[in-house]
């Protein structure tokens, strides 16, 4: 039995993207052509790989083997077209990566500028959502690599440390935050509080190191983004935990104020690069892994310095 890897291809945007016209605007086709093809496949197949449904397609267990066996398939395809280039000096192709926010936001821009510098060819796209979907995602492998700030509690990832970062209370330098320079966890409690949304590694991480949930803080609004949450802030709705790394800024410029929390050891944190321990990394993924990890030996040797 033969397997056409482009067919395969197509089967495999159709299994990520739920339906046939999602995978059609994926790879810039028709419904039809879409649906034509998953239809030869499972002719040639001898096997049903979806069942129809009126807004989306669901795979069958025929599907769910061939997804699963498919996309280490096209990865090893991909692998040697690298490997290949990378011989030739030619690296180029692309490279999805879906980070939390901090990481998305304050850590990887600098690191893409200076790797695009380096490998003109590579098209990167970023994708920022919180620390469980990104985790997810590695899984799932709809991105080559992962950065976040939380572990997510399952089998097949691989987690690496990257950066530190430390969470601090801050809230709007104006009104009655002006002179708190402390406050106890039971004072805290009772303040108008911004949680961030499940899922988040800011949250888990305050979570951990406290011994509290989130629920059991006085919670008036949660937001799915650390940008919405310091607006927030700054217009006087109440108190945060956030990253130092996010709004160290906010605080210089006078616009935030950062409070102790007595009696509370410093929340540090690590953020970890996301790997997929049954895909094999693409050349490009492996490259830009590299630049991440060398950035942060670096450092780590200008601190001890």
């Amino acid at each position: 039995m033969r397997l056409d890897l482009g067919l395969l291809e197509i089967f495999c945007h159709v299994y990520e993207q739920g339906s046939f016209s999602g995978a059609a605007r994926k790879l810039r086709l028709s419904q039809p052509t879409i649906s034509g093809h998953i239809k030869n496949l499972e002719n040639h197949l001898g096997t049903t790989l979806f069942d129809r449904m009126p807004r989306k397609v669901v795979p069958t267990r025929s599907g769910q083997l061939l997804y699963r066996h498919g996309q280490s398939i096209l990865n090893q395809k991909e692998a040697a077209i690298q490997e290949l280039k990378q011989f030739m000096n030619k690296l180029d192709g692309a490279l999805e990566i879906c980070a939390s926010s901090i990481p998305g936001e304050f850590l990887l821009p600098r690191l893409i500028v200076a790797f695009h510098k380096d490998y003109s060819g590579v098209r990167l796209q970023l994708k920022i959502s919180d620390s469980e979907q990104v985790g997810f995602a590695v899984l799932k492998g709809e991105a080559d690599l992962g950065f976040a700030g939380a572990k997510l509690d399952t089998v097949g990832l691989q987690y690496l440390n990257f950066a530190e970062d430390e969470l601090v209370l801050v809230a709007a330098n104006s009104g009655e935050w002006r002179r708190v320079r402390t406050i106890t966890l039971e004072e805290l409690r009772s303040k108008p509080f911004l949680a961030r949304e499940k899922g988040s590694g800011t949250r888990s991480a305050f979570e951990r190191k406290t011994g509290l949930s989130v629920d059991q803080f006085n919670v008036v609004a949660r937001f799915g983004s650390t940008g919405s949450v310091k607006e927030a802030l700054k217009a006087g709705l109440g108190v945060s935990v956030l990253s130092l790394r996010a709004v160290e800024s906010d605080i210089q410029n006078g616009l935030l104020r950062r409070i102790q929390i007595r009696n509370v050891p410093p929340l540090k944190r690590d953020f970890y690069a996301v790997t997929n321990q049954r895909l094999t990394l693409s050349p490009i993924a492996e490259k830009f892994l590299e630049y991440v990890l060398r950035d942060a030996r670096s450092s780590i040797s200008e601190i001890s310095q």
